[in-house]
């Protein structure tokens, strides 16, 4: 016996002996007691093993049953192929499951109660939801009972409805499962006839089978959501003998014709990224990132009554998130949101927006100790719902301020390592990743070529018919994914060349609108310039209109085009400070009337800024405490103004 609190070592190796002596009995035929049949496969296995890992041969070896007395067993709605997966699990410990077996290997693993392989399947499903399968993921967690995966699976249903309503899935799925999705509130689709459309395509797949279930489904479509011409004609192409049903199902749903669906609550809204960190402000710099701001309290200065110009004091704040969130603001509503920031402190990241309204962000920087930063190789994707950041398959480069442009299906992550910030590229190359969203996985790709004048400032990338366009202020390189080829267009620029890349202190912009790229080189005049990649040919338009001011608070222009509302829009920080934002009418081909933003509700933006459009739900946001002002400031320093022969004070902020 043992000494109290003397500890014994556990010999590892032992217990891997033993299962590789198991696995060499197992391979041999040797001592085994049971014959497993599956079509016309044989398995010769131990009870032993099978029972240890699967409680459905647990409770048939030791039931009692006839079948514990019996040397073979036939296994029916069986793959072989899945079975031997299986039993090698039993065997080794050790599983493997890819894309195309995932889902057989779990319907099998839940079938023999197969806890470990369940729960490894899971979580590999868990991992891989996707537009492309989330439908069949869901019927599958169904079947089995998997709530988690089921709420998983019925999420991404619903954030992607408009695309799989009409795939061959959702026509298999379920009544019951149709219904939980019909009824949800969570659905993001812009119209209600998108569901209504669902509705009829899957009763009419199987309309002998499904007429049945007419009341329940036609009852969940909220007709008062409906444009009145599409109710009419709706109503009136079903057959007589559905319209009393229809009737009595409507009535009995009528409270929840006016709920509107998450997906019609959606806004446009410009997202505010400043890629600055706070060391890169001096105490008399004007300029500061919106996430101080959004902490920030107001006060009247006794010198300068202008809102646009109050001086800006800290109050404490003990949530460490709102210090670095990101700043939304909708145009159309006049209100600014908070979107939660990334994990782990992360700065100087690169963000991209889909055409499908996917949010990622990319690389950056993470604090590490003694007050110095590091480059990592994060990305992640906005939960738009839940606000929050979801991590996915890291890059395979650290990159810091990536460019990063959606092409063809897939993300592209485009230098960020390698640059000091004022330009010049520290590698011979600019390196470039493929991040597949099905695989959740990076891959490198061919390096672009480099140029002298190239930094991560001046670069713009967009783009345009399945193509990568990387636009420098002297240059212009084309990226084709099906073959990994760069090329350099030769089109001849209409606007001079200013010198080298230093000159182009700004942060160079550009955005797509049909087959035409908008640029804007950063440079600090707002000149703009158009590429037409149809006809492979450059033009200028008038410059952006923005005011001059006296330059004493910021020293150059900012600019960043985007296309909001299917409209090409800038941003523009003048050079006086103030905010705008002006659409370009391309059918006359001319700047419209800028639409002020005051300074209380972005706070104050650094050169680096980063923008994005994206359509964001309000509901899941926190909207803070900024409106528009209801009356008009006093001019220059008084303290207050008249109004139909009564003095008004406006009260201090």
């Amino acid at each position: 016996m043992t000494e109290e609190g003397e500890s014994r070592s556990v010999n590892s190796q032992f217990a891997v002996s033993v299962l590789d002596q198991l696995k060499l009995f197992y391979e041999e035929k040797l001592l085994t007691d049971i014959t497993l049949l599956v079509e016309d496969h044989e398995f010769h296995c131990h009870k032993i093993i099978l029972a240890t890992c699967s409680s459905y041969f647990r409770a048939m070896f030791m039931s009692g049953l006839s079948e514990s007395k019996q040397s073979h067993v036939h296994l029916r709605n069986v793959d072989p192929i899945t079975l031997q997966t299986i039993i090698a699990y039993a065997y080794t410990g050790n599983l493997e499951i890819t894309h195309s077996t995932v889902e057989l290997l779990y319907e099998t693993a839940c079938f023999l109660q197969v806890d470990g392989v369940v729960c490894a399947c899971r979580d590999f499903l868990l991992r891989s939801l996707s537009v492309e399968n989330c439908v069949r993921i869901l019927s599958l967690a169904d079947a089995f009972g998997c709530a988690e995966l089921k709420r998983s699976a019925q999420r991404v249903v619903e954030l992607n409805f408009r695309h799989v309503c009409r795939g061959e899935a959702f026509l298999q799925l379920s009544h019951t499962l149709l219904l939980e999705l019909l009824g949800s509130d969570a659905l993001d689709v812009e119209r209600e006839e998108t569901v209504r459309q669902a509705a009829a395509l899957w009763l009419e797949h199987d309309a002998a089978h499904r007429e049945r279930h007419l009341s329940a489904v036609l009852s969940l479509v909220r007709v008062d959501a409906l444009a009145e011409i599409t109710q009419r004609a709706w109503f009136r192409g079903l057959p007589q003998n559905h319209k009393s049903i229809v009737i009595q199902g409507l009535y009995k749903s009528m409270p929840k014709f006016f709920k509107p669906r998450l997906g019609m609550t959606k806004e446009e809204m410009l997202i505010f990224v400043d890629t600055d960190s706070s060391s890169d402000y001096s105490n008399h710099d004007f300029h500061r990132p919106p996430s101080e701001f959004n902490n920030l309290h107001l006060r009247r200065s006794p010198s300068n009554n202008n809102d646009d110009d109050l001086p800006l004091h800290h109050l404490p704040s003990s949530n460490d998130d709102s210090q670095r969130s990101i700043t939304c603001y909708s145009p159309q509503a006049e209100k600014v949101y908070k979107l939660t920031s990334p994990p782990d402190d992360l700065r100087r990241f690169g963000i991209l927006v889909t055409p499908d309204n996917d949010v990622f962000v990319a690389g950056g920087e993470q604090p590490v100790k003694n007050g110095k930063w590091k480059a990592v190789q994060s990305f992640y994707w906005l939960d738009a719902q839940q606000n929050a950041w979801v991590a996915k398959a890291a890059m395979l480069t650290a990159r810091t301020r990536p460019t990063l442009v959606f092409c063809h299906g897939f993300v592209y992550a485009i230098g960020g390592g390698g640059y000091d910030d004022m330009g010049g590229s520290h590698d011979d190359d600019v390196t470039m990743e493929c991040y597949d969203r099905r695989r959740d996985e990076w891959s490198a790709t061919s390096p672009m070529p480099t140029h002298s004048s190239l930094s991560q400032n001046n670069m713009a990338a967009v783009a345009v018919n399945d193509r990568v366009y990387i636009i420098i202020h002297d240059a212009m390189f084309c990226y084709s994914p099906r073959n990994d080829v760069w090329t350099e267009i030769m089109a001849q620029r209409r606007r001079s060349c200013l010198g080298s890349a230093s000159f182009f202190s700004g942060t160079a912009t550009a955005a797509v609108l049909g087959d035409l790229i908008f640029y804007v080189s950063g440079g600090g005049d707002s000149a703009m310039e158009i590429y037409d990649t149809s006809r492979d040919e450059w033009r200028t338009i008038a410059a952006v209109p923005v005011a001059d001011g006296d330059g004493a608070a910021v020293s150059e222009v900012c600019v960043r085009a985007v296309v909001l509302f299917d409209t090409l829009c800038v941003f523009v920080r003048e050079r006086h400070g103030g905010y705008a934002l002006i659409r370009y009418d391309a059918t006359r081909e001319r700047w419209l009337r800028p639409q002020p933003i005051p300074h209380r509700a972005l706070g104050r933006l650094g050169n680096r800024l980063r923008l994005a459009v994206a359509k964001l739900y309000p509901s899941c946001l926190t909207e803070l405490p900024w409106k528009p002002p209801a009356c008009p400031f006093p001019p220059d320093d008084e303290e207050e103004f008249s109004t139909d022969g009564e003095t008004l004070e406006l009260p201090d902020l």
